[in-house]
């Protein structure tokens, strides 16, 4: 019991800076959607379901404009395919949980609580103590984010234009990439990453993140690899 209230404890203790964030950008969704005309229900609703705010964003913009269904997931699928990068790093840490908790963290999965996991993951290796730090961090992640959402459907257009809510989505992966950054291959990835998703900003919604996702793991792999062979 002492372990498992330690590993909460520290999973809570590691996610609680981008928490703090989590609520403000629920806000945003939350609001973008209420403006939009999306029912309070399935706008809430979509962040306990998806739990994926960029994605959500763009549905929710795409279906304002009058998208159709098709391309509407797409965008999203195409948006959230940086987890399938997520769950080839833990997948080997997974194996060893019980289908209950697989399927019960991979629900808690966010870019955050991800990112936090497998730095941990690394240092710590019993499945005991990885299980429920992530299921700490994950749960105090969400319930900021889910209440966020809510404030911003019912509140909506009501929010003061001078509180400048969108400083959230840039911030919260902005500060994802701090805790990662501990060696020059990946500082290399990351500022590959983030030019090229910068200078593909201009093609369709989610596919610049994925071209800035490949490169920055391209550079980083090869910089390792030559990091470790020398010169």
């Amino acid at each position: 019991m002492t372990e498992r209230r330690t590993a909460m404890a520290e999973g809570v203790r590691r996610i609680f800076p981008f928490s703090l964030i989590a609520g403000p950008f629920g806000l945003v969704y939350g609001a973008t959607a209420a403006d939009r005309g999306i029912d309070d229900v399935p706008a809430i609703l979509a962040s306990v379901a998806i739990l994926a705010g960029a994605s959500q964003i763009a549905l929710v913009e795409l279906i304002d404009e009058g998208a159709t269904w098709i391309i509407a997931v797409a965008t999203a699928l195409v948006i959230n395919l940086r987890f399938a990068l997520y769950s080839a790093s833990l997948s080997p840490d997974f194996r060893r949980f019980s289908p209950g908790w697989r399927f019960g963290l991979g629900y808690l999965l966010t870019d955050q609580t991800a990112v936090l996991s497998i730095a941990e993951y690394a240092q710590r290796p019993d499945p005991h103590y990885q299980r429920w730090f992530t299921l700490g961090a994950g749960l105090w992640f969400v319930m900021p984010w889910w209440a966020g959402t809510t404030a911003g459907v019912l509140l909506g257009g009501d929010i003061p234009a001078e509180w400048q809510i969108g400083f959230a989505v840039p911030l919260m992966f902005t500060a994802l990439l701090v805790p990662t950054i501990t060696s020059r291959p990946k500082l290399a990835a990351a500022v590959v990453g983030a030019a090229v998703a910068l200078a593909t900003a201009s093609l369709p919604e989610g596919v610049n993140i994925m071209l800035g996702a490949v490169a920055g793991i391209a550079v980083g792999t090869v910089l390792a690899e030559r990091r470790m062979v020398g010169p």
